[in-house]
């Protein structure tokens, strides 16, 4: 009973650290959003407030790090401390959103994305619960010995798995969208959702009628398209021009450049919902989306032909299951090496 008792604040803080970390890392843009917010308070400018994806990133991955640390159990007094540390900072930072008029300006904490939001004092009241777990957990280790850097195996399948989360959604876009504009998101459920032309009448709901009867590509941008952009998206413009799919360009007022495409604008909001990504594109078929593309990142032509708007529905439509075997297949890689590594000090 007491060996169970002793892994409890463990386990706990583990799970928990892993549920934010992977809840933010899947969605590291939408977790910069939130860390620009805290710098736009905090009155920070410079290197810091510039790179707001990057920190999101290294936010993501440490915390999912530092779950799976404390659930492997490798270097548990050096984990206890970090924990600790990273939970009194936590603490301290939604008792001043709870407190300061400031801080009550910022919606939420962001702790979990957005996969869900928490009150101001809900999110206080758990970190302090989070808080004294961290301490129990830490006077439960208080005594055990330093065994050198046995558990370093571990600790680097932990690194590499916790890095990879982030970088890869930050990339090539969530693989789980928890917001309303995600793959298999009928549009026009959407509330609020809408989409003008140039004389800023509202055609929403023809445009999801022209993806009725084929594919509407609706390239997705928050700045000028580039000739480089452009370019990426001749496969797609030919594809058009054969009427196999429709294509057109959904941006901010002011902004053009679709270079032959049927512009229509909406806001920004709508534009970082859709897409997690400065500009791509979104393809609706029967008004709901199938698929999405960061373009920075996007491959038009494979083995010397160009990747056809169906193969790229097919692609996506089985994404979430190829995701979810490598997310398996990752934690299975780190429970083997600890299997290991523990079998090796016997």
């Amino acid at each position: 009973m007491k060996r169970i008792i002793r892994h409890i604040p463990s386990l706990l803080l583990g799970a928990c650290f892993v549920a934010s970390g992977w809840l933010k890392g899947v969605d590291p843009y939408g977790t910069s959003l939130k860390l620009s917010e805290y710098f736009r308070v905090w009155g920070w400018s410079g290197f810091v407030a510039d790179h707001p994806l990057a920190w999101s990133v290294c936010l993501c991955a440490g915390e999912l790090c530092l779950g799976l640390l404390l659930l492997s159990g490798v270097f548990r007094k050096a984990v206890a401390w970090g924990t600790v540390a990273v939970m009194s900072a936590f603490t301290a930072l939604t008792a001043w959103l709870a407190f300061s008029p400031v801080g009550m300006s910022v919606q939420d904490c962001g702790c979990f994305g957005d996969a869900f939001t928490l009150g101001h004092g809900a999110t206080l009241l758990k970190n302090v619960l989070l808080w004294a777990l961290a301490v129990w957990h830490l006077w439960v280790v208080r005594a055990e010995t330093w065994h050198g850097l046995k558990g370093w195996r571990t600790t680097a399948c932990c690194a590499v798995f916790s890095l990879a989360v982030p970088l890869y959604s930050a990339v090539w876009l969530p693989p789980v969208d928890f917001l309303p504009f995600g793959r298999g998101a009928a549009l026009s459920a959407v509330p609020g959702f809408g989409v003008y032309n140039g004389r800023y009448e509202e055609v929403t709901d023809s445009l999801m009628e022209v993806s009725g009867s084929k594919p509407l590509v609706a390239v997705v941008s928050r700045r000028t398209l580039t000739a480089d952009d452009l370019r990426k998206l001749s496969g797609l413009r030919a594809e058009a021009g054969a009427g196999r799919i429709s294509l057109c360009l959904w941006t901010l007022p002011g902004l053009n450049g679709g270079a032959g495409m049927d512009v229509f604008y909406t806001d920004e909001v709508t534009l970082k919902s859709l897409l997690r990504a400065e500009v791509g594109f979104v393809v609706v078929d029967g008004g709901i989306v199938r698929a999405k593309r960061n373009l920075s990142v996007f491959r038009p032509a494979r083995f010397g032909r160009n990747v056809t708007v169906g193969e790229m529905m097919e692609e996506d439509a089985g994404l979430p299951w190829r995701y979810g075997v490598c997310v398996l297949a990752g934690l299975a890689v780190m429970v083997w090496v600890r299997r290991k590594e523990t079998e090796g000090g016997r």
